[in-house]
């Protein structure tokens, strides 16, 4: 993690330095939207299935192929898959399920990301394309809730299903890193749809639930998403 924190401040360093070459007069911004579909990766896939993830940004030219981009986003995840799954009681060898269970999980984040474009910078004409390489970080403020899920812990026979074990809340805020790629296609001479796809890794965790089958900490929260968006630019 220190590699990519490391990489990120150098990157931004270089940013703030190529900004020289740019002529004021040449230099472009927009504003933008997007809608991804996020899928939990590695460990956090155990707990939850893909949804939504949609935001919007603000993104500035340092030199003709290089931008930053200033993101908020939001994704929920709801209908958890532990909330639905079984666990196995000691006493009897019984799997039983919380009928009552929920498990979600919900996102807010901001993010700072520099679009590195390659081989050549946009050239805002309709139908041309402008791929790039994408790498930025930030911070994610995230809450995890497990609720009404049976005490495994009990002894007598017959299990009651109304004895629950406390709510578990796993709420903070959290540094962010993510690369990806993308490729924006122009519409118009401002107007472009952007694709992208990401690797997201937030430098959080959630705790163990044991009798569930997650025996120990997620950490860290990693998704990958893949989506696409408006992007409108501006001259200044």
């Amino acid at each position: 993690m220190k590699t990519w924190v490391s990489l990120l401040v150098g990157s931004l360093l270089l940013a703030s330095t190529s900004t020289a070459g740019a002529q004021d007069a040449s230099r472009k911004w927009g504003v933008g939207t997007f809608l991804s579909y996020n899928v939990p990766a590695f460990s956090l896939k155990d707990r939850f299935s893909a949804t939504s993830k949609y935001g919007a940004s603000w993104q500035y030219m340092l030199n003709p192929k290089l931008y930053i981009e200033m993101e908020y986003h939001r994704s929920s995840f709801l209908n958890g898959k532990l909330a639905k799954r079984p666990f196995l009681w000691t006493v009897d060898s019984k799997n039983y399920a919380s009928p009552g269970a929920s498990s979600e999980m919900k996102f807010n984040g901001v993010a700072a990301n520099l679009l590195i474009f390659y081989p050549r910078e946009p050239t805002f004409r309709a139908n041309s394309f402008a791929y790039y390489l994408e790498v930025g970080g930030g911070f994610y403020n995230y809450k995890a809730e497990n609720r009404n899920f049976i005490f495994p812990g009990q002894t007598t026979r017959p299990l009651d299903p109304t004895v629950v074990l406390q709510p578990q809340v796993d709420q903070r805020t959290a540094l962010s890193l993510n690369f990806g790629f993308g490729v924006q296609a122009f519409v118009l001479h401002n107007m472009a749809i952007d694709l992208r796809a990401r690797h997201n890794i937030v430098i959080g965790d959630l705790r163990p639930m044991q009798a569930w089958g997650v025996t120990e900490k997620t950490f860290p929260l990693q998704m990958l998403d893949i989506g696409a968006g408006l992007k409108f630019y501006f001259w200044k």
